[in-house]
């Protein structure tokens, strides 16, 4: 997972809390204005899935992901409208043709599993981008010892048929399946640009399992040329 760092939360949701302060029987999820959360969430997050780094065009090609399930009980008051327990996460309105009633990985795969610092690794986390190492073959590891990202694995699917065969292709068409290999400059700078956005504020689809393995690439063609 990418790290992803929160700004404040957005002025019309901000401005709907405020109006409704003495009403606080109608601040709610429902009734919260979503649509600026989402906008501002997928810009923070570069249009990649907080999950699985798929690439998001829109706002209706993701929902809003609560960090923490908003049925896990014992919870702080209104953390369900707290702007920073809240995602943007894959599918949207129209999830893939197929995958009914739920999407097999990700956001919707982790529903309301009750999770915490022991068992889920949340991106949001300084430390999230060390804690899962992706490999060649488009599967993603926990960091060793790390039970945590581990069972974030598990809990999210990351290892899924599917997201693995996408992100082989993500890694294969930018690192190892070139007309002309990269060298160990260019692999050890791509492995420094593909984590920055571009011009229009997007990440590039699964930029940190490219990243890693361009890194991982470099170092593997400095050891043969020694």
């Amino acid at each position: 997972m990418k790290r992803i760092m929160k700004g404040p939360e957005p002025g019309v949701l901000r401005n709907w809390k405020e109006a409704n302060a003495e009403v606080p029987e109608n601040l709610t999820y429902e009734n919260m204005p979503k649509a600026a959360a989402k906008l501002q969430m997928l810009a923070e997050q570069g249009y990649i899935c907080a999950y699985t780094m798929q690439a998001m065009q829109m706002a209706d090609d993701c929902h809003i992901e609560h960090v923490v399930p908003r049925n896990q009980p014992n919870q702080p008051l209104n953390l369900d409208i707290d702007y920073n327990n809240m995602l943007a996460c894959f599918p949207g309105r129209k999830p893939p043709p197929g995958w009914n009633p739920k999407y097999p990985y990700g956001a919707q795969e982790k529903g309301g599993t009750q999770i915490d610092e022991n068992n889920f690794v949340s991106p949001l986390r300084e430390d999230v981008e060390r804690r899962f190492l992706y490999v060649p073959d488009g599967s993603v590891e926990p960091a060793e010892g790390d039970e945590a990202a581990h069972n974030s694995i598990k809990i999210l699917k990351l290892n899924h048929k599917q997201l693995i065969e996408l992100r082989k292709a993500a890694i294969e068409e930018r690192v190892l399946d070139l007309d002309v290999p990269l060298s160990v400059a260019d692999a050890e700078a791509l492995s420094i640009e593909i984590l920055t956005a571009n011009s229009t504020g997007r990440l590039s689809e699964f930029c940190l399992a490219i990243s890693q393995v361009a890194a991982w690439y470099a170092g593997r063609i400095r050891d043969v040329a020694r």
